[in-house]
């Protein structure tokens, strides 16, 4: 099935002529904020028999606190929309981040926030993030959950629907594959005279209904972490978990170099690195080993 996800930035948008076959709307971020198209949105999404799905842009206020909210603010349309957990980090007006949970890989706070959804709903709601974090951590009890993943080209990004959209061959992290894919931010649909968020669901709507029901409903298996090993890395490694660490750093105020997350353990990286770990009272030899890795936030 192809749609589209929308929010408050697609004010006006009138779902009766731009063609798709599900819209997913935001509904709300943090412990407050509402989108203010919501109830506009998803009424005339409902009424035109549309297959609907509503997200929660989290944002580390605290677990309970944005569950409630999301709950309150969706409560009139449990059971009939598919729920959805918006797991990433964008810069506010002023600059600043807007999911510090995110910035800092405390991926825990996010499953934490999956599981309360399900307990407290009896639905299990869907993880969106893009398919690079998905590979970043080891997810305990987030992978259990059906993923709605982001992934663009770099190049020749859609303008319209696709019947076999590109994603990489890096793998999925610990899921096997994803739901629904979003490939672009730049779709171009008759009737909107806009960008639109452009998804296919890998389902019909017969599944579609069936997870907004809770009816599929996965047992969430208790998992015993397993300790695994993490690679030294220092100047010259090239791997996936150099990016991860760039990815961290950059975002983290520790600048890896032009080259961004690229992968490649360079001059600027190891500089970073020895930054760290002065700031962490660790012996500043630009080496990532085992006191290094422990570390970071999420590891304790």
């Amino acid at each position: 099935m192809n749609g589209i996800d929308i929010a408050g930035h697609q004010k006006g948008i009138n779902l009766a002529v731009v063609p798709c076959d599900f819209v997913i709307i935001k509904a709300t971020q943090g412990k407050t904020f509402v989108n203010p198209e919501f109830t506009k949105q998803i009424t005339q999404a409902l009424s035109l028999g549309k297959y609907v799905g509503v997200y929660h842009y989290a944002n580390g206020a605290g677990v309970d606190v944005e569950v409630n909210h999301f709950i309150d603010v969706i409560r009139p349309y449990l059971g009939k929309v598919i729920l959805a957990i918006d797991w990433e980090n964008n810069k506010d007006t002023k600059g600043a981040n807007d999911n510090p949970k995110f910035v800092a890989g405390d991926y825990k706070y996010c499953e934490q926030i999956l599981l309360s959804v399900k307990e407290k709903t009896g639905i299990t709601p869907f993880l969106y993030m893009s398919k690079s974090v998905a590979r970043q951590f080891r997810w305990e009890f987030g992978c259990t959950f059906p993923f709605w993943c982001a992934q663009y080209k770099k190049t020749g990004v859609p303008t319209t629907y696709i019947d076999n959209p590109w994603t990489d061959s890096k793998g999925w992290g610990t899921w096997t594959g994803c739901k629904i894919l979003q490939y672009s931010s730049k779709g171009r649909l008759p009737g909107y005279n806009g960008n639109l968020d452009i998804d296919l669901a890998y389902m019909d709507g017969t599944e579609w209904l069936r997870w907004a029901s809770g009816d599929l409903c996965p047992e969430t298996p208790t998992i015993q972490p397993q300790p695994q090993p993490k690679p030294t890395l220092k100047r010259g490694s090239r791997n996936e978990y150099v990016r991860a660490w760039q990815i961290f750093l950059n975002l983290n105020g520790y600048d890896c170099g032009r080259a961004g997350a690229d992968g490649i353990f360079g001059k600027a990286t190891e500089k970073a690195v020895k930054q760290w770990q002065r700031d962490h009272g660790l012996v500043a030899d630009g080496i990532i080993g085992p006191k290094t890795w422990a570390s970071l936030p999420m590891l304790q």
